[in-house]
């Protein structure tokens, strides 16, 4: 056997073979984190939109609505979305009306930088036309 020949190519297949693991690894592990990401994105602003939906709303059960939307921002928001959250639960139970501008906003700003988007400044504005 010629080891002159064999050690060179063996030390070459081991570290591409390495190199391949830790590509496969680490694509993986980004991967996965994109997924997380991409999850979390879509459940936070489906919770956004059926929040804003029950805003001004007038002849609406909007209880199935508030409900999911708060379960969602429980499990993917960030503390201070589900700390929100949590004033909207007790002033619901306490005074059965609770003001959702807050924790939009909060949802709002927090889905613009996920997505990469500018920092809006101006205050959300709920429009409904009566019909």
């Amino acid at each position: 056997m010629n080891w002159q020949l064999f050690l060179p190519l063996l030390a070459t297949s081991v570290v591409t073979m390495s190199g391949w693991y830790i590509l496969h690894f680490l694509a993986r592990k980004r991967d996965i984190e994109n997924k997380k990401k991409e999850l979390r994105i879509n459940y936070l602003i489906e919770a956004w939109r059926r929040l804003e939906r029950c805003v001004n709303r007038k002849n609406t059960d909007p209880t199935h609505d508030i409900e999911n939307s708060i379960a969602d921002i429980q499990l993917f928001g960030t503390p201070k979305q589900i700390e929100l959250a949590g004033r909207v639960i007790s002033n619901l139970v306490k005074d059965k009306n609770a003001n959702l501008d807050e924790l939009l906003e909060e949802l709002r700003q927090d889905l613009r930088k996920e997505l990469f988007l500018e920092k809006i400044e101006t205050k959300i504005q709920i429009f409904r036309l009566k019909g």
